[in-house]
């Protein structure tokens, strides 16, 4: 009898996952991989485990197994391990709904007349209950101005576009709902394009499925179900790590003809923070995992103080202290080292130092995705121009100087160099001159604001500035209408496809601008994750050696997105929560404890929960009663008697 250990305890889920991948026989199944498992090394395993014979067979008949991703990071390191093999094809959901779609532009069209003719009809019956002069009423009006309008521009596009990592804009561009309504929509109506499908890809493999967007995922299983054993879906995921409420929520009732192959294991975290999301987790379902042996110990610790009269920093700072104390780990007392996730961007923002930035950014409309995905263009002249260029100025280093110029700047174009320009200087005098201006702005340790720096940039034509920003330059007239001219005579791309006149727009950048310059290096660590902050919602497959968990019900904006008082008992449910409860539909409850289970069980060795709360002593009663704590566990701090100068005692 072979012993089993902890590398092989899961090894018959692997097993069961190679053999529906066989092309003679293909079989659909879900397998159950809880946090730290070691679902993605399943899925990266079972395509390198591929035999030469099956991928031979594809090769030869031009077909692929597509492999969906939930972020591009996981996209780029399976690219990676399976080579680049053209055979894997490796995207996020929205690119591979894409992918079916694209250059269907007659069905497109057809689509979204269809759609927008029953949205218009949906918003004419609202308007006709609703009252005039509200908000709502005017919001409205515009809404079935705006779909009138691409409703008789349709017939003009000659091809749809779409961009699966930023915002959309033209009336050529479909946006993300589309693609994915699309998609979901060929797939159950289309036969023609349900054996275009079948044809193309006999293994659809699908990472954190239970995250995938309702619809399309609806539609994948409609799909399976019509053509079952001449395809095989392959779903890996965890319910309770679903954490968008656009994924299909009974995801693990829905699969019951599929083989369910499951994880026991969690190979992260030390035996601590297993039990105690072990605990959280029995009060959604039964599944629960076990520690490695090699992996005892751990530390967890829940830290309370009360909403109203807490210094937040001076506390957080209180509980990394104690955490150094208590763990013997000195790395909890430099910021560099811990993983901080807050509920909410805009609270990560605040403790950055980056808010001047954030917040009219992320509150206009069709900006607000670009630039919290780091995607938008306007964002990216400062991220990826003008930073690089002034922090190699800064070091020194002439040579990524030029680089930067020689990448973007129209004054180091060939066609400008070679040119004399009726004797003025050349583009290279010319950009150093420009780069000598902007320099300027730093010295003697200033901090110019943006729209300082985006002047003598414009000013000195040292790049192209996208259409948004031209709209806040102080003479847009003068300079900014000189620059288009400029551009426009080299034939230079902007990358900007945004209306340049809508006020809303140049109303958020206007604000923008006066940010500090030296924001723009703050919001770049924190979008490429180089930051020691992240939010709940944007960790899910990471994991860190420590983390400390912020709840602060107080700050939070967007009161649906989770309530941690109403977890731990502070609050009742709402009344509209229990009327969903009453229905069998998700409450406030189910949501946040998913959030808590993700954001815990990023934690590798160490773990502080940092909640504010109205009531911390019910909190405290909460976590004893559930056993989710021991009474040692927890860090009381009472009203009043914490502040910069005075510290909480144990």
């Amino acid at each position: 009898m072979t012993d089993i250990s902890d590398d092989t305890r899961d090894a018959g889920a692997d097993a069961t996952i190679r053999a529906c991948l066989s092309l003679d026989q293909p079989r659909s199944f879900f397998l159950y991989a809880g946090a730290g498992s070691g679902k993605t090394r399943s899925l990266k395993d079972a395509l390198e485990g591929l035999d030469t014979q099956t991928l031979t067979t594809l090769r030869k008949h031009s077909r692929k197994i597509a492999v969906i991703t939930y972020t591009n990071a996981a996209a780029d390191e399976i690219t990676r391990r399976v080579k680049a093999d053209p055979v894997f094809q490796v995207q996020t959901i929205h690119s591979f709904a894409w992918s079916l779609i694209q250059g269907r532009t007659a069905d497109i069209r057809g689509w979204l007349e269809r759609n927008l003719k029953t949205e218009s009809a949906e918003i004419e019956v609202a308007q006709a209950k609703g009252k005039a002069g509200t908000a709502a009423h005017d919001a409205r009006l515009k809404k079935m101005a705006s779909k009138t309008k691409r409703l008789g521009r349709l017939d003009e596009v000659r091809a749809f576009t779409y961009a699966p990592e930023g915002d959309n804009f033209g009336r050529d561009a479909l946006q993300h709902a589309e693609v994915i309504a699309l998609a979901a929509h060929f797939l159950t109506e289309s036969e023609t394009f349900q054996n275009i499908v079948l044809a193309r890809y006999p293994f659809i493999l699908i990472d954190e499925s239970q995250d995938t967007m309702k619809p399309l995922m609806e539609a994948l299983l409609t799909f399976e179900a019509r053509h079952r054993g001449r395809i095989a879906l392959g779903l890996l995921g965890d319910t309770m790590q679903r954490i968008y409420s656009d994924g299909l929520r009974d995801l693990d009732k829905r699969v019951g003809d599929f083989e369910q192959p499951a994880k026991q294991m969690n190979h992260r975290s030390r035996a601590r923070i297993i039990d105690l999301a072990n605990a959280i987790r029995r009060e959604d379902d039964s599944r629960q995992q076990q520690a490695r042996e090699d992996k005892p110990g751990g530390t967890v610790r829940v830290f309370l103080a009360p909403s109203e009269s807490a210094d937040r920093v001076a506390f957080e700072t209180y509980a990394q202290a104690e955490m150094a104390r208590i763990t013997g780990d000195p790395a909890w007392q430099d910021p560099e080292t811990i993983k901080t996730l807050t509920i909410e961007r805009h609270m990560a923002a605040a403790r950055l130092g980056f808010s001047d930035l954030f917040e009219p950014l992320s509150k206009a409309g069709n900006l607000k995705d670009g630039f919290r995905n780091g995607t938008l263009p306007a964002m990216r002249l400062f991220t990826h121009r003008i930073l690089p260029l002034v922090e190699a100025h800064m070091s020194g280093d002439a040579f990524a100087a030029m680089a930067v110029l020689r990448d973007g700047s129209p004054l180091v174009d060939k066609r400008i160099i070679r040119s004399d320009r009726g004797g003025q200087a050349t583009g290279l005098d010319q950009a150093r001159t420009g780069v000598e201006a902007l320099m300027t702005l730093f010295e003697d340790g200033r901090d110019p604001c943006c729209a300082e720096v985006l002047t003598i940039v414009a000013e000195h034509r040292l790049f192209p500035i996208p259409d948004q920003l031209r709209h806040c330059l102080p003479d847009y007239g003068s300079v900014a209408q000189d620059l288009a001219d400029n551009i426009d005579e080299l034939d230079l791309d902007t990358s900007e496809a945004i209306p340049p006149t809508d006020n809303n727009f140049t109303e958020a950048w206007t604000q923008a601008l006066e940010a500090p310059f030296s924001q723009v290096a703050r919001y770049l660590a924190y979008v490429e994750d180089r930051s020691p902050y992240g939010t709940h919602q944007g960790v899910k497959g990471l994991e860190f050696p420590r983390v400390m968990v912020i709840a602060d019900d107080a700050r939070t904006r967007f009161k649906g997105l989770a309530s941690y008082e109403t977890l731990f008992d502070v609050k009742p449910l709402s009344a509209a929560s229990r009327k969903k409860a009453d229905q069998g539909e998700e409450t406030t409850i189910e949501r946040t404890r998913r959030l808590l289970y993700v954001t815990c069980t990023r934690a590798e060795d160490s773990l502080a929960l940092v909640l504010y709360s109205e009531s911390p002593h019910t909190i405290q009663e909460f976590l004893i009663s559930k056993g989710w704590m021991a009474e040692d566990e927890v860090v009381m701090v009472e009203a009043g008697t914490f502040d910069q100068e005075a510290a909480p005692q144990s």
